[in-house]
């Protein structure tokens, strides 16, 4: 009973992360995340490492190796933010100039507290949840971060110090020698996604059930059900909201179960008015741990990727009862045994198809993230794939986007390694993998050298063919180095690519570092800035796939304090459009999400009788 619980816990914790937590998360994963080393020799001179390069007019086109100095500079990006504010972006502020048709909100969640003291240091991944929104309105942007008030932080808050356990974190919840390995209750940070729907934002954090906010003030309103929907323990910390063929949208999510009985898969798909519409639970045979951290969805089918991972109850044991590792250690990758991509029939479609559940097999491999996925119907002439055209009984090919690693493990923090990490061990790439359901086959084709994640695609296309991915990559683009997330790459895909007979150009032997047919556009914001996820921002009135604009936002380790750039999605390397330097860090963040709907201040903040003031102190947060 013992292991299966903490079994059920971990699985549940662990669908994500950054997702890990941001696996690598473009960098806070990456980071954050160990990914154990590969077969490829670590020995390493001088002369292997690769030197900066530049284009003619000093824009940096690949750079040197990472140092230690680096390292320091990217874990600042941990440090937590003590105070919640609102105000009104000066125009002081910025540079360049915000879109005046820019109409909407910007969430984003991430772990805002890090608890580092002289005897107990929580693992990032455990930080508590800090969502903060920024609405644009006529060309001007209002700022607000609240602290999602989980009855754990309220709780440790009070009290001043840590009192609950951690799944990432090694030992007591406050670093005493006193350790009770049989308490396997662990901590809802609510720190990992967030979305707005039908009038209520969600915090969602996989490990635990979603956390009501007000969508304008972030007021913490509670933990959730979603109207009952949610009968479970967790709900992930990823979605997809689709578009439907009458122009409605849906909000789909999973939550995941582990038990005697063995691990399941639930999918919801949630009407515009908040209602449930689906419900549909698939049992993962042979599976006694359900990681599942995101997956996606294509007209028929859910879609997630099994990974090549155990529980490891010998670990267990012997180091988790004696405190020597985490819950999250005792997840092994093991390369003796494949992974799967799976895909689900999804229910009450308009073509009216009946489809079987297949699992096809893939290389070992962790997937942290996962992009799109787009359905190909069958050509009458053999093996000559095309878009669709008229309804079949046989099933689609489908295209998933993704971004494996190799390998990984789970007992690194952001306070344990240093330059050697970044040479010759596994990494996330994107890869695009082609599912024949008829066939059973699932095979796989790496897009880009460079190390990858975080990758975003403009959402009106969700579940249909896509030609643009934005990802977070480094700057190295190297066979065997790599570097932090200190990029953002906007890919451009034929989409023929995957599909092709033959083999197409590979991506680690071509010299631009792509796959035949994929071309490439990076942005750059400095050697001691790290971005984070991109967010697309749709041109109001347009509806061509990539018109609008790439939110990023960075962490300047020179001056300790965020910037938030506005780039044309279709041109990277052209530079921001405007760059709001905010007054303050902000903690590097995980997942967002972008609202047409404008959740400012109501009134004009600093205008008329009434009206609230243009910088306001909401609270102060006890370090713990």
């Amino acid at each position: 009973m013992l292991l299966t619980k903490a079994t059920a816990t971990t699985s549940m914790m662990w669908s994500r992360r950054y997702g890990a937590c941001t696996g690598p998360r473009p960098t806070t994963k990456r980071s954050a995340v160990h990914l154990a080393q590969s077969t490829t020799s670590t020995t390493t001179s001088e002369n292997d490492w690769p030197t900066e390069v530049r284009d003619a007019s000093g824009r940096l086109l690949r750079r040197g190796p990472i140092t230690a100095a680096d390292i320091r500079d990217y874990n600042t990006t941990f440090s937590s933010l003590l105070k919640e504010y609102a105000y009104v972006v000066d125009e002081s502020w910025v540079t360049g100039t915000i879109p005046p048709e820019m109409y909407g909100t910007y969430y984003r969640n991430g772990p805002g507290l890090q608890v580092d003291n002289p005897r107990y240091r929580r693992h990032t991944f455990d930080g508590d949840g800090m969502v903060l929104s920024l609405a644009f309105r006529n060309g001007r942007a209002y700022f607000r971060n609240r602290f999602v008030r989980t009855d754990g932080f309220v709780k440790e808050q009070a009290a001043g110090r840590p009192l609950f356990r951690n799944a990432f974190t090694r030992g007591a919840a406050d670093g005493f020698p006193l350790f009770n390995p049989f308490d396997l209750s662990f901590k809802n940070v609510a720190n990992t996604g967030v979305v707005l729907w039908a009038g209520g934002l969600y915090a969602l954090w996989e490990g635990g059930l979603p956390y009501a906010m007000n969508p304008r003030s972030l007021e913490t309103l509670g933990e959730t059900r979603m109207g009952g929907a949610l009968r479970g323990s967790n709900f992930g910390g990823h979605y997809k909201v689709v578009e439907e063929a009458d122009g409605s949208n849906r909000l789909v999510g999973f939550s995941t179960a582990s038990s005697f009985g063995g691990s399941s898969i639930t999918f919801y798909e949630f009407a515009e008015d908040g209602s449930l519409l689906h419900e549909t639970t698939h049992p993962l045979q042979g599976v006694s741990l359900a990681f599942i951290h995101d997956m996606t969805v294509s007209e028929h089918y859910y879609i997630f990727v099994l990974s090549a991972v155990d529980f490891d109850a010998a670990k267990f044991v012997t180091s988790y009862l004696l405190s020597q590792c985490s819950v999250a250690e005792c997840l092994t990758f093991n390369p003796a045994k494949s992974s799967w991509v799976v895909l689900v029939p999804r229910p009450g479609r308009p073509s009216g198809r009946v489809l079987q559940p297949k699992q096809l097999e893939m290389t070992p491999c962790f997937s942290f993230h996962l992009s799109n996925a787009f359905e190909v119907e069958r050509d009458p002439q053999p093996g000559n794939p095309q878009l669709p055209s008229q309804p079949r009984q046989t099933a689609p090919l489908v295209v998933v986007d993704t971004l494996p690693w190799q390998e990984v493990s789970f007992s690194t923090t952001q306070y344990t390694y240093g330059p050697e990490y970044y040479w010759g061990r596994s990494r996330s790439h994107l890869v695009r993998v082609v599912c024949d359901p008829d066939a059973g086959t699932a095979t796989s084709q790496q897009l880009m050298r460079r190390a990858a994640e975080f990758c975003v695609n403009d959402p009106r296309v969700n579940s249909r063919q896509h030609r643009i991915i934005w990802v977070g990559c480094d700057m190295v683009d190297h066979a065997k180095a790599f570097g932090h997330l200190q990029a953002i790459a906007r890919l451009e895909i034929d989409p023929r690519v995957g599909l092709r007979k033959g083999a197409g150009t590979d991506a680690l032997s071509n010299p631009e570092g792509v796959s035949e047919g994929v071309s490439l556009d990076v942005w750059y914001p400095g050697d001691r800035c790290f971005p984070g996820e991109p967010m697309f921002v749709p041109r109001p009135g347009s509806s061509r796939e990539g018109d609008g604009w790439l939110l990023v936002v960075v962490h300047n380790a020179a001056t300790q304090k965020a910037e938030v750039n506005i780039l044309d999605a279709q041109n990277l390397s052209g530079g921001p459009l405007a760059v709001i330097h905010l007054p303050h860090r902000l903690p590097s963040g995980l997942h967002g999400s972008w609202s047409s709907e404008f959740m400012g201040p109501e009134d004009e903040p600093g205008v008329g009788v009434g009206a609230s003031p243009t910088w306001q102190e909401l609270g102060t947060i006890r370090a713990l």
